[in-house]
Protein backbone atom coordinates (compact mmCIF):
# COMPACT_ATOMS: atom_id res chain seq x y z
CA UNK A 1 0.00 0.00 0.00
CA UNK A 2 1.15 3.40 -0.97
CA UNK A 3 2.25 6.08 1.59
CA UNK A 4 -0.20 9.17 1.96
CA UNK A 5 1.97 12.37 0.44
CA UNK A 6 2.67 14.76 3.10
CA UNK A 7 4.06 16.89 0.07
CA UNK A 8 2.32 20.77 -0.51
CA UNK A 9 2.40 22.58 -3.29
CA UNK A 10 5.19 24.37 -2.76
CA UNK A 11 7.35 21.01 -2.60
CA UNK A 12 5.16 19.40 -5.74
CA UNK A 13 6.38 22.81 -7.57
CA UNK A 14 9.94 22.50 -6.55
CA UNK A 15 9.52 19.11 -7.52
CA UNK A 16 8.43 19.73 -10.92
CA UNK A 17 11.59 22.44 -11.70
CA UNK A 18 13.90 19.35 -10.59
CA UNK A 19 11.75 17.41 -13.19
CA UNK A 20 12.72 19.53 -16.12
CA UNK A 21 16.40 20.54 -14.73
CA UNK A 22 17.93 18.36 -11.87
CA UNK A 23 20.83 21.09 -12.54
CA UNK A 24 18.89 23.43 -11.79
CA UNK A 25 20.29 26.47 -8.95
CA UNK A 26 18.21 26.74 -5.86
CA UNK A 27 18.56 30.12 -6.52
CA UNK A 28 17.08 29.92 -10.10
CA UNK A 29 14.33 27.81 -9.22
CA UNK A 30 13.58 29.99 -5.84
CA UNK A 31 13.39 32.58 -8.69
CA UNK A 32 10.87 31.01 -10.75
CA UNK A 33 8.89 30.71 -7.59
CA UNK A 34 8.89 33.67 -6.22
CA UNK A 35 10.52 32.09 -2.96
CA UNK A 36 14.04 32.63 -0.95
CA UNK A 37 16.58 30.74 -2.17
CA UNK A 38 17.07 29.61 1.11
CA UNK A 39 13.35 28.03 2.01
CA UNK A 40 14.28 26.21 -1.95
CA UNK A 41 17.41 24.66 -0.20
CA UNK A 42 15.24 23.58 3.06
CA UNK A 43 12.96 22.11 1.17
CA UNK A 44 14.61 19.97 -1.29
CA UNK A 45 17.00 18.70 2.01
CA UNK A 46 14.03 17.52 3.93
CA UNK A 47 12.84 16.21 1.14
CA UNK A 48 16.21 13.96 0.59
CA UNK A 49 15.76 13.13 4.09
CA UNK A 50 12.47 12.12 3.87
CA UNK A 51 13.68 9.80 0.95
CA UNK A 52 11.22 11.60 -1.23
CA UNK A 53 14.57 13.00 -3.07
CA UNK A 54 16.25 9.35 -3.68
CA UNK A 55 19.01 11.14 -5.94
CA UNK A 56 20.17 12.71 -9.13
CA UNK A 57 21.00 11.23 -12.14
CA UNK A 58 21.82 12.20 -15.88
CA UNK A 59 18.85 10.65 -18.35
CA UNK A 60 20.99 9.01 -20.54
CA UNK A 61 20.53 7.94 -24.35
CA UNK A 62 21.21 3.68 -24.05
CA UNK A 63 21.30 3.72 -27.84
CA UNK A 64 24.85 6.09 -28.14
CA UNK A 65 26.12 4.04 -25.29
CA UNK A 66 25.59 0.88 -27.36
CA UNK A 67 22.44 -0.38 -25.86
CA UNK A 68 20.84 -1.09 -28.98
CA UNK A 69 18.01 -3.68 -27.83
CA UNK A 70 15.60 -3.66 -25.40
CA UNK A 71 13.41 -6.81 -23.91
CA UNK A 72 11.22 -7.75 -22.08
CA UNK A 73 11.37 -10.87 -19.98
CA UNK A 74 8.84 -12.68 -18.18
CA UNK A 75 10.10 -15.19 -15.80
CA UNK A 76 8.11 -18.33 -14.24
CA UNK A 77 10.18 -18.93 -10.83
CA UNK A 78 9.75 -21.98 -8.36
CA UNK A 79 7.41 -21.78 -5.65
CA UNK A 80 9.06 -19.98 -1.95
CA UNK A 81 12.10 -18.32 -4.32
CA UNK A 82 11.14 -15.12 -5.86
CA UNK A 83 12.89 -12.92 -4.00
CA UNK A 84 16.25 -15.19 -4.53
CA UNK A 85 15.73 -15.34 -7.60
CA UNK A 86 14.70 -12.11 -8.38
CA UNK A 87 17.90 -10.58 -6.28
CA UNK A 88 20.08 -12.65 -8.66
CA UNK A 89 18.62 -11.09 -11.90
CA UNK A 90 18.78 -7.79 -10.00
CA UNK A 91 22.64 -7.91 -10.08
CA UNK A 92 23.24 -8.53 -13.62
CA UNK A 93 23.74 -5.14 -15.27
CA UNK A 94 21.61 -6.16 -18.35
CA UNK A 95 18.77 -5.75 -16.04
CA UNK A 96 17.00 -2.33 -16.12
CA UNK A 97 13.55 -3.30 -14.18
CA UNK A 98 12.30 -6.11 -12.35
CA UNK A 99 8.74 -6.20 -10.95
CA UNK A 100 6.47 -9.09 -9.33
CA UNK A 101 4.15 -9.47 -11.50
CA UNK A 102 0.31 -10.97 -11.69
CA UNK A 103 -0.60 -13.63 -14.72
CA UNK A 104 1.17 -15.82 -16.24
CA UNK A 105 4.66 -14.99 -15.17
CA UNK A 106 6.26 -14.28 -11.19
CA UNK A 107 8.32 -11.60 -12.28
CA UNK A 108 8.59 -9.00 -15.60
CA UNK A 109 12.56 -7.83 -16.35
CA UNK A 110 13.01 -5.01 -18.38
CA UNK A 111 16.94 -5.53 -19.62
CA UNK A 112 18.74 -3.15 -22.17
CA UNK A 113 21.11 -5.86 -24.36
CA UNK A 114 24.20 -4.53 -27.00
CA UNK A 115 22.65 -7.07 -29.74
CA UNK A 116 20.96 -10.52 -29.96
CA UNK A 117 23.86 -12.44 -29.27
CA UNK A 118 24.21 -10.82 -26.09
CA UNK A 119 19.96 -11.23 -24.88
CA UNK A 120 20.76 -14.61 -25.28
CA UNK A 121 23.39 -15.15 -23.33
CA UNK A 122 21.43 -13.52 -21.04
CA UNK A 123 18.45 -15.70 -21.03
CA UNK A 124 20.15 -18.96 -21.66
CA UNK A 125 21.87 -17.89 -18.64
CA UNK A 126 19.21 -16.96 -16.53
CA UNK A 127 17.38 -20.20 -17.72
CA UNK A 128 20.46 -22.22 -16.09
CA UNK A 129 18.98 -20.74 -12.29
CA UNK A 130 17.25 -24.39 -11.22
CA UNK A 131 14.70 -22.14 -10.11
CA UNK A 132 13.97 -20.31 -13.17
CA UNK A 133 10.48 -22.95 -14.92
CA UNK A 134 10.88 -20.65 -17.69
CA UNK A 135 10.66 -17.75 -19.53
CA UNK A 136 8.87 -15.45 -22.12
CA UNK A 137 11.22 -12.90 -24.02
CA UNK A 138 9.88 -10.06 -26.12
CA UNK A 139 11.97 -7.76 -28.11
CA UNK A 140 11.01 -4.02 -28.33
CA UNK A 141 11.25 -2.86 -31.31
CA UNK A 142 10.04 0.85 -31.55
CA UNK A 143 9.58 2.84 -28.03
CA UNK A 144 6.51 5.08 -28.34
CA UNK A 145 7.03 6.30 -24.78
CA UNK A 146 9.72 6.09 -22.04
CA UNK A 147 9.71 8.94 -18.89
CA UNK A 148 11.74 7.84 -16.44
CA UNK A 149 10.60 10.59 -14.72
CA UNK A 150 7.77 10.15 -11.52
CA UNK A 151 4.90 12.73 -12.48
CA UNK A 152 4.76 14.98 -9.76
CA UNK A 153 1.22 15.91 -9.87
CA UNK A 154 -1.17 14.01 -13.02
CA UNK A 155 -2.58 15.84 -15.52
CA UNK A 156 -5.16 14.61 -16.88
CA UNK A 157 -4.19 13.60 -20.63
CA UNK A 158 -6.44 13.77 -23.86
CA UNK A 159 -9.81 11.70 -23.94
CA UNK A 160 -10.97 9.07 -25.57
CA UNK A 161 -13.05 8.91 -28.41
CA UNK A 162 -16.88 8.38 -27.44
CA UNK A 163 -18.84 6.56 -29.40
Amino acid sequence: MGRASTLDELDRAILEELNVDARASHRAIAHRLKVSPTTVSARVAQMEEDGVIRGYVPVLDDEHLGWDLCAIVGVRISKGKLREVEERLAHDPHAYAIYDVTGDYDALLIGRFRDRRDLDRFVKHALQDPHVERSNTQVVLNRVKEERRVPVVLRPGPRAPTE
